[in-house]
């Protein structure tokens, strides 16, 4: 104990004039205080900042001279220092100025003359970094939230799914204050259609189904282009509903390159007013999913535009081919009809000349079934007349008689008399089968074949298994004209946006499966 005081420095009456130049030189505040918190040395910038002499600070109580305590403030850290015998940093906040104070306490090796230990005690005001790392810590999170919000808004395949995620982010975000109600809407020509919601009433979706321009606040932010921030008694909310509560409105107008798309509305806690940052997190996430909106209305546009092109090309292919199929049957076969009856009004009487005769007459008449057959694959009247489902019935069945062959048919569910395909799925779809028929009979040597037809989920199904010798499809798609019947209903399939799948194996048979997207399969 007698070595340890030999090494501290016991101050005479007055304060050691380097100590002194030592802590003038700081440019924050300092000063030293001993363990019964009294000031033994203040520097020139507390002086100033107190705007108090040395000789009124010296051997004042701190906690009186800074705080206008008699008592040690709570999280005292110079308390702390004396109790633990090391070194103390607080951040200590003043509600009456709304400043932050780091506040450090040191030991040195300094003694009062009374023999009490002496602490170096900075004072530090960081309310400015404090706020600075608030805003940075602010903006990370906001950033944070942007670059999410862009990463998922690239999976959407549809414009509600980009405004559901849109609401779905925005409301993730505790620190955004929202409710847990919203409403998206999408311009539709010259209207507001509300598309996705979350837990708002029956009346309110009844009511705000659609709105016109300038319509309550959904309608204003449109026509405007402004974002609207009021309460539910604004005199602008001029649609009302049952059980309407008191409530903030945030209501975004979605935009982008000047192209108003949509609107957001957000419900906001009553007690929470929304501030500028937040708000412009809203109108940057709007902007971000603007974009989103305007890329996918584009590829939208594109996709029908495309879909109108090729369901030209399709109906000019089948009007050909129906052309052609009149042609075949209504000309070609009613000239051999003509011929036949011709030969059979001018029977020669010799019997050399009866029997050259009768051959012509059954030529004639197996190259009328010939043609018959030609006209029916290349538009079967049935199909135009009754629908897919009982063309590939009667077809089916022609097969199976013809080859002697097993031929399971179902359709599932079996659609109603007064229920089509659209025509080009139909075609399409009969196209594939007759195809994959013929492969099975042909090719395949097939014992047994099972077709099924099913209507559902907004798509249309036809699925064709055999049990014939199988083949190596990826190899033999290689070559053309081996292959030139399945790459012309496979093609066929992709202009309905549909898709063709085959899969074979050798010596244990062949599966065709075509899938093409359909409107609303008909109720059952």
């Amino acid at each position: 104990m007698q070595k340890t005081e030999d090494k501290k420095t016991r101050l005479p009456s007055g304060i050691d004039a380097g100590i002194q130049n030592l802590l003038d030189a700081l440019p924050f505040s300092v000063q030293l205080i001993d363990s019964d918190h009294k000031i033994v040395a203040v520097n020139k910038v507390l002086k100033q900042k107190l705007g108090m002499d040395g000789n009124q600070l010296i051997g004042a109580h701190c906690t009186v001279v800074m705080h206008g305590l008699k008592t040690p403030v709570t999280d005292c850290p110079l308390e702390e220092s004396l109790e633990k015998g090391e070194s103390i940093e607080r951040e200590l906040f003043n509600s009456e100025n709304a400043r932050w104070i780091n506040a450090s306490v040191y030991p040195t090796p300094i003694v009062t003359g009374d023999g009490l230990p002496v602490y170096l005690h900075f004072l530090r005001d960081i309310t400015e970094v404090k706020n600075t790392a608030a805003e940075l810590s602010k903006n990370l999170e906001h950033h944070k939230a942007l670059c999410d919000l862009l990463q998922n808004l690239q999976n959407c395949r549809n414009s509600t799914q980009i405004l559901d995620t849109l609401i779905d982010q925005v409301l993730s975000l505790s620190w955004l204050g929202m409710a847990a109600t919203a409403v998206g809407f999408l311009l539709n020509g010259t209207h507001l259609e509300l598309v996705t919601h979350r837990n708002v009433s029956p009346d309110l979706l009844k009511k705000c189904r659609r709105l016109a321009p300038g319509e309550c606040l959904c309608g204003k932010a449109a026509e405007t282009g402004l974002p609207v921030v009021c309460s539910s008694s604004s005199h602008d909310h001029s649609i009302q509903y049952e059980d309407m509560d008191e409530h903030q409105h945030a209501v975004l107008p979605i935009r982008h390159m000047g192209n108003m798309l949509g609107v957001l509305t957000l419900y906001l806690d009553t007690e929470d007013a929304l501030d500028d940052f937040r708000l412009g997190f809203l109108e940057a996430a709007t902007s971000a999913a603007g974009a989103a909106l305007d890329a996918q209305m584009a590829r939208e546009q594109a996709l029908q535009a495309q879909e109108k092109c090729l369901a030209q090309i399709i109906s000019s292919q089948e009007d050909e081919r129906k052309r052609v199929a009149g042609d075949l049957h209504d000309k070609l076969c009613q000239s051999l009809s003509a011929i036949l009856l011709e030969l059979q009004s001018n029977r020669s009487r010799d019997a050399a000349g009866q029997s050259v005769q009768s051959g012509i007459e059954s030529r004639i008449r197996d190259l009328i079934d010939q043609v018959r057959q030609m006209a029916g694959q290349l538009r079967p009247a049935i199909l135009d007349d009754f629908g897919l489902e009982s063309a590939l019935a009667r077809k089916i069945k022609e097969i199976s008689n013809l080859k002697n062959l097993s031929i399971d048919y179902q359709c599932v569910p079996p659609i109603p008399k007064k229920s089509r395909l659209p025509i080009a799925v139909e075609v399409g779809l009969y196209r594939v089968a007759m195809e994959a028929l013929l492969n099975a009979v042909t090719h395949a040597s097939a014992s047994h074949i099972s077709v099924i037809l099913m209507w559902q989920q907004n798509k249309a199904t036809l699925l064709i298994e055999d049990d014939g010798c199988g083949f190596n499809y990826p190899a033999i798609r290689k070559d053309l004209d081996r292959c030139r019947g399945l790459i012309e209903i496979e093609e066929r399939m992709n202009m309905l946006g549909g898709r063709l799948q085959v899969e074979s194996v050798r010596q244990k048979g062949t599966t065709v499966r075509a899938e093409v997207p359909v409107g609303t399969a008909p109720e059952i």
